[in-house]
């Protein structure tokens, strides 16, 4: 790749950037809709709400354990900015295992704090490391950083407009899916031989599956009478972080 394809590649992305912050700032704030609260699977057990939703998201639990685990490794063998985006990542996914359970339990606008907070510890992370081995590990490093703040400060000011009565979830939902529009991109133009290309497609797959699972939640769940969409999305959910597991395993460890 030459440096002047380089040049208009990185052109690309940045206008890209650009483009989306433009028709974000232009878009009307999006509250959050309360009925995204009422899930089909309201089943009790041993005096658990939801509990097939709370259950579901153990395997993040699991997961994130095993990469917190693997980050050990990452400190020892690799670069120190490496290892903060492999033990952020991770540890966003095992408190995504415990947030989601609880706000599963107890599903308010709140409780949902929880959840999304350590999902933008997953995202951001992963987003960054792509722009690192793909495009430039400087710009990597930077991406870590600031998508991780602004991921935080989404959530936050996600809430606080929720409080005032005119909720805002453009920020939090640029923070989510800039990367899904991107990464295609980055992939296309970056892909330069190397490894992973193939398992990342696996993850947007997956978690492709999880959005559509949770979109037909109740017409799932009247379908199959024992598990729901959303359930299932987290299942589906959990599948595309392993994935991702399994690219800083190989990258590594090798």
């Amino acid at each position: 790749m030459t440096l002047k394809n380089t040049y208009y590649k990185g052109l690309v992305l940045i206008a890209l950037f650009i483009l989306s912050t433009v028709v974000l700032y232009f878009l009307d704030p999006i509250a959050q809709d309360l009925a995204y609260h009422r899930f089909s699977d309201c089943r009790s057990f041993f005096g658990i709400n939801y509990f097939m939703d709370v259950l579901s998201n153990f395997p993040f639990i699991i997961i994130g354990f095993m990469g917190v685990r693997l980050a050990g490794k990452a400190y020892r063998k690799k670069t120190m900015i490496f290892f903060l985006m492999t033990f952020v990542l991770f540890t966003g996914v095992f408190l995504t295992g415990l947030g989601s359970a609880f706000y599963h339990y107890d599903p308010t606008n709140f409780t949902l704090i929880f959840d999304r907070l350590p999902m933008t510890l997953v995202f951001t992370p992963f987003f960054a490391t792509i722009i690192y081995d793909y495009v430039d590990r400087r710009m990597g490093t930077f991406v870590f950083y600031i998508f991780m703040l602004l991921g935080v400060y989404s959530i936050f000011y996600w809430y606080y407009t929720e409080i005032i009565g005119v909720g805002d979830l453009r920020l939090y939902a640029f923070v989510q899916f800039f990367p899904i529009v991107v990464v295609p991109l980055i992939l296309l133009f970056y892909n330069n031989g190397k490894q992973y290309t193939k398992q990342i497609v696996l993850v947007f797959g997956a978690y492709t599956i999880a959005k559509i699972c949770e979109h037909f939640d109740v017409q799932i769940f009247e379908f199959l009478g024992f598990i729901s969409g959303h359930t299932i999305k987290h299942l589906f959910s959990a599948l595309a972080v392993y994935f991702i597991f399994l690219i800083y395993q190989k990258r590594i460890i090798g």
